[in-house]
């Protein structure tokens, strides 16, 4: 199957916005749609979540840092 058969969101969670740029560039230019955000926070009221099927997320996040936040991901699977 290729990326653009199944098109799994991809979410970019970064605080920095110039790597969520050129994350989200490499991602679409392989064939994936993606959604970015900017903190933990907003990536888990996003309306979008349950389109979400890869994470691409920066550890040391402002606020709720990315090792919490794939610890809730983990406990809400």
């Amino acid at each position: 199957m290729t990326p653009k058969s199944c098109n799994p969101l991809v979410a970019i969670v970064d605080d920095d916005e110039s790597v969520r740029i050129a994350t989200d560039g490499s991602m679409r230019s392989a064939g994936y749609p993606t959604s970015n955000f900017a903190s933990a926070e907003e990536f888990l009221v996003t309306e979008r979540l349950e389109e979400v099927r890869c994470v691409i997320l920066d550890l040391k996040l402002n606020g709720m840092d990315g090792l919490e936040l794939q610890g809730r991901l983990a406990a809400a699977i």
